[in-house]
């Protein structure tokens, strides 16, 4: 009933999104496993992106080609710059954004990105085989989904 895959993400929140975007465009075959296909990298009440750590973190992953920034650049709704009033080390950009447009964002570069399936469920467990993480992973409603990693 399903194919097998490489890698297996479960949780579609930012990491998750991410982790299944870097692994399908390094050619890997991808199932993102989520709760709530509806919830796909929704944002908290608090819809901003970057300040001191999390711009940082967001740096970096739009360097390694992530999409978060894209995403953030493309359902943005204010942009400011954080601690103008201290030295340049200390600012810091950053953007708030549409919460429903960069949930939808998100879902669409995923949907468009080869090598990404979707699937909604619960996972209640994983089977560990050989010493190899998530050989199996242990589904709710169907009982074995196989990936490489």
């Amino acid at each position: 009933m399903f194919p097998e895959y490489d890698i297996i993400v479960v949780g579609a929140g930012h990491a998750g999104c991410e982790a299944a975007a870097a692994a399908a465009n390094l050619g890997s075959k991808v199932l993102l496993v989520t709760m709530n296909m509806q919830t796909i990298a929704q944002m908290s009440c608090n819809p901003a992106m970057g300040g001191i750590a999390k711009g940082q973190i967001l740096r970096e992953i739009d360097a390694m080609g992530g999409y978060s920034g894209i995403v953030t650049d493309e359902t943005m709704i204010q942009f400011r710059m954080l601690n103008r009033s201290k030295g340049p080390a200390m600012w810091s950009p950053r953007a708030q954004s549409d919460r429903m447009l960069f949930a939808a964002k998100w879902r669409e570069m995923l949907e468009n990105t080869p090598n990404v399936d979707f699937y909604q469920d619960m996972v209640n467990g994983l089977i560990i085989k050989d010493g190899k993480a998530c050989i199996f992973l242990y589904h709710f409603f169907h009982p074995l989904l196989r990936c490489q990693s």
